[in-house]
């Protein structure tokens, strides 16, 4: 039987989710790409970038997902799944303490403040916020 934790947490991504999707926004797939690109520069087995190749594929099709994936996410916390969630949740949004640190290093080094703002719009910032909250709120 779901708590009242898991249930908050399943609305909040549920909402979250819509507005993800209303907006656009998806998860840090540049990133996933950039990780492939660099990565034969480290790792000289072809297998193993192979395997890499294909897991940061799987990660990019989760965060295009986006919002979907937020809801996803939500569902699985609801279904006592949380771990799992919150990582859908993640994937699907980017909203995580190395994003977050990500975006304040971006605001104070370029000193665009309102670029980085606008660059989401209110209903995303709104999607993000409320996805990053289902995750702390989760239990």
């Amino acid at each position: 039987m779901p708590n009242i934790r898991r249930e908050a947490a399943c609305v909040l991504a549920v909402v979250a989710g819509v507005l993800l999707l209303l907006s656009g926004i998806h998860g840090p797939t540049g990133t996933y790409e950039l990780i492939s690109e660099q990565l034969p520069n480290y790792i000289q087995d072809p297998q193993v970038i192979q395997v890499v190749n294909i897991l940061m594929l799987i990660l990019i099709a989760i965060s295009l997902a986006g919002g979907f994936a937020v809801i996803a996410g939500g569902i699985l916390i609801l279904l006592n799944r949380v771990g799992t969630g919150k990582f859908i949740i993640s994937l699907g949004v980017g909203v995580g303490l190395l994003w977050l640190i990500l975006l304040v290093i971006t605001l104070v080094t370029t000193q665009q403040v309102a670029y980085v703002i606008a660059e989401y719009s209110s209903i995303g910032w709104a999607g993000i916020i409320l996805a990053f909250a289902a995750r702390i709120v989760a239990k």
